[in-house]
């Protein structure tokens, strides 16, 4: 039971009010940014409803925007949009990836509103992930950042944080960690009804009794409930309006009020089959039999476990759901045939009533007939327990299995979170050590200071590489998507160094590619050289990205408009030499084309 009550704590914790608005097509980028924002708040207020499918409506639209604004800040806050919609379709990895790599873009491009909210989203990403703590952390950094995030979302950060503190409570058997929950929830209620946010309001006082019920303050407990029911009632938001209800018939349960728990869960489970909200239901439902338990009502209680039990494996597996389905009407078939020929036997026994001489034989043929039938079904209920087990077993296989990938996963970030932070920091440390010999070497000879100022450099370009290293162990798969947002941020890196330089990126790929870590690494390191080399020894004034699909090859160029250089006067450096072996590794075939005065143009065929 505390299982779901654990499962719906943070999700009622961030509802509003939603808004609805009709679709006007953008004809100019003014138009498109003012739609976007539109559409991005609206996905913002149907995920507090928990309405999927208007979110997914709401994405489609943003997307289509995208063309028309033409502008990398806005497709990273699409992404924020794209993984909040995974995370509400409980597909937690690809929700992370996504919103990892935008929290990088904003914090590289010192963003901090976005920065934060997408902090804000990746917590809300490890609370459905089961990793509760490292949620609560980083809604505390949200919250310690209201100034970037406004007081709203971190008003709501603040409600999730007390949310988790009572479920570690709950876990720990710790009653410090309700007194600080109480503590997080007064305050965001103080700002709630200073904003008059019923919304929040009803879901902070529905945690905020259950805060108390924990320490066994129920009447306490039972006054913030029916304030809840309040703000619910005024918000017309029968979703908070039932949880509450739930918590409080829990309550009632407890002081031996069974009727009026039984009146209060009827109602909540109405509102949750309206809604069509099965995990809401489903908790409902284990409130309602607790209380049937309680009152002695063993049979309803029964009734209404099979009823959860269903429930909650179509909830699971959809599949597997329909495979009990199946085996309880072949035994529910069985049963019926069994009822039958009992009523047989009876009717045979009166019979023999009248046929004293056939008594005997009817009850010996009556009584195998019954052993038989009995037999039968004894057989069919092993059987059929039988393949349960069997698919239990393959269902603990597979939740081991994805345990094992989360635990390499974790492995995975802690050896690039320390390449990072000590690594880094120690080359780091390198580069300022040699500015300072420079600086304190003022007498020293010109090629010394050269020297010094090659290792400075080289330095800090093993640091780049070091984290286009850490970028590619991070991710299992590389997508075309990584690979071009990767470009991307190395060409607004460039455009900061080299201010002269035109930078021109085309993308005419519609489909999805995929590469491994390494395929993934190799063409984005022969797509920097080809751009470094333009920008160090082409003097070219523009430089032209292209990413393009030929039938079944992805066709990546590097065209610049610089001084070009004959092929056959001009032997090929370690930087071309070492591109050509990259395209090797990975069966790629790469072209180099120039000719002086007329640029250069790098083209890569990879098979797809």
């Amino acid at each position: 039971m505390r299982t779901y009550i654990l499962l719906f704590i943070l999700a009622f914790s961030t509802l509003l009010s939603a808004q609805s608005n009709s679709f006007v097509e953008a004809r100019t980028k003014e138009e498109a940014i003012v739609l976007f924002e539109e559409y991005e708040q609206k996905s913002e207020d149907f995920n507090d409803k928990r309405a999927l499918d208007s979110m997914q409506v709401c994405l489609a639209k943003i997307e289509a925007l995208l063309p028309i604004i033409n502008d990398s800040l806005y497709n990273y806050r699409t992404d924020l949009v794209r993984g909040t919609v995974l995370t509400r379709d409980t597909k937690i990895d690809e929700a992370m990836k996504v919103l990892l790599k935008a929290s990088q873009f904003f914090k590289l491009q010192q963003d901090f509103p976005y920065y934060y909210r997408s902090r804000y989203k990746i917590g809300i990403c490890y609370y459905y992930g089961n990793r509760r703590k490292e949620a609560q952390e980083l809604m505390l950094e949200v919250v310690a950042n209201k100034h970037y995030v406004g007081e709203n979302l971190a008003t709501s950060a603040l409600g999730n944080a007390g949310a988790v503190d009572i479920e570690l409570g709950m876990i720990q058997d710790n009653d410090s960690f309700f007194v600080e929950a109480i503590k997080k929830f007064r305050k965001a209620i103080v700002l709630n009804k200073k904003n008059k946010n019923y919304t929040k309001l009803a879901s902070n006082y529905s945690l905020l009794a259950e805060s108390y019920n924990q320490l066994k303050e129920r009447s306490k407990a039972i006054q913030l409930l029916d304030t809840a029911i309040y703000y619910a009632t005024e918000d017309k938001n029968s979703v908070q309006k039932g949880f509450a209800l739930i918590k409080k018939a829990n309550i009632l349960t407890n002081n031996k009020q069974y009727n009026l728990a039984k009146k209060m869960q009827d109602e909540a489970i109405k509102i949750y089959r309206d809604s069509d909200d099965s995990p809401s239901l489903m908790y409902a439902y284990v409130e309602k039999k607790r209380t049937l338990m309680k009152m002695g009502s063993y049979e309803a209680a029964s009734k209404l476990g099979d009823s959860i039990f269903s429930l909650a494996i179509r909830n699971y597996d959809k599949r597997f759901a329909e495979g009990i389905a199946e085996m309880e009407t072949k035994y529910k078939t069985a049963e019926k045939e069994r009822e039958i020929l009992e009523q047989r036997a009876e009717i045979a026994e009166k019979g023999l009533l009248l046929q004293k001489r056939q008594y005997q034989i009817y009850a010996v043929l009556a009584l195998a007939v019954l052993l038989s039938i009995l037999g039968y079904v004894f057989y069919n209920q092993q059987k059929l327990k039988n393949r349960q087990l069997i698919k239990e077993n393959k269902l603990k296989v597979a939740l081991q299995e994805i345990e094992t990938q989360n635990k390499l996963q974790e492995q995975r970030l802690r050896i690039s979170r320390d390449l990072h932070d000590n690594i880094g920091a120690q080359l780091s440390f390198i580069i300022s050590s040699i500015d300072n010999l420079k600086y304190a070497s003022k007498e020293a000879s010109d090629e010394f200071k050269d020297k010094l100022s090659y290792i400075s450099e080289f330095t800090s370009a093993t640091i780049d590489q070091l984290r286009d290293t850490i970028w590619a162990m991070n991710k299992d798969e590389i997508s075309l998507t990584d690979l071009q947002s990767r470009t991307l941020a190395f060409i607004e890196k460039a455009k900061v160094a080299t201010k002269d330089v035109k930078f021109i990126f085309n993308n005419e790929v519609t489909t999805p590619i995929q590469f491994t870590a390494i395929q993934g690494m190799h063409l984005f390191r022969v797509i920097q050289e080809g751009i470094n080399n333009a920008l160090k020894y082409a003097n070219a004034k523009t430089i032209t990205i292209d990413f393009e699909k030929r039938e079944k090859q992805l066709l990546v160029s590097i065209q610049d408009d610089g001084i070009g250089f004959n092929k056959e006067q001009v032997q090929l450096g370690n930087g071309l030499y070492n591109m050509q072996k990259r395209m090797d590794e990975i069966d790629a075939n790469i072209t180099i084309n120039s000719e002086p005065n007329q640029g250069t143009n790098i083209q890569v065929m990879y098979n797809t």
